[in-house]
């Protein structure tokens, strides 16, 4: 956890302070429901990243629906499952962002698909805790290959102002 603590920290610092989420995206109490690690809440930690930079990602839809949704929080980054079991008790029938977060502060958020033990793709798509700007996307995702991980970003969409999706873009290797 060295790595993912350093590279992180390094990410908080950079961003200032954590910020809740928009009261007006809470549709109902599940949604902030803490989820915990017996319902499948995992700590994020150090990888090792690829040997070599694997081939660019198109990713398919098996894989976005096996997402995961991260958050960077005060202490540490956590990722789960959307569709999970915890995610089918609740009204949504999926977690949310909050869900990670019991419904507090956070520094960033988005979404995450597993190509390997050691790489990634990242989006920033959280209406709750998304990076705000082509910079704030960028640093994150740094800090997730900072922490031991080859990372593919979905990166930014400039013209609407917010994360591209895992569909409809061409994600970009993070050096």
């Amino acid at each position: 956890m060295i790595l993912t603590k350093k590279a992180f920290d390094f990410f908080r610092q950079a961003i200032g302070e954590p910020r809740l989420p928009p009261e007006g995206l809470i549709a109902n109490i599940d949604q902030v429901k803490q989820m915990q690690p017996s319902d499948g809440l995992l700590q994020w930690i150090d990888g090792v990243p690829p040997v070599e930079r694997p081939p660019t990602p198109l990713l398919d839809l098996q894989q976005v629906q096996a997402a995961h949704l991260w958050v960077v929080r005060a202490e540490d980054v956590v990722h789960a499952g959307e569709r999970c079991e915890f995610g089918d008790s609740l009204e949504s029938g999926v977690i949310k962002h909050t869900n990670l977060t019991g419904g507090a502060a956070a520094y960033s958020g988005g979404e995450l698909v597993f190509l390997s033990d050691g790489t990634i793709v990242v989006n920033g798509c959280s209406g709750r805790y998304g990076p705000r700007s082509k910079a704030e996307l960028d640093s994150v995702a740094r800090a997730f290959a900072q922490s031991g991980y080859g990372v593919w970003s979905m990166g930014f969409d400039e013209e609407t102002n917010r994360p591209a999706r895992f569909v409809g873009a061409f994600p970009e290797w993070v050096e």
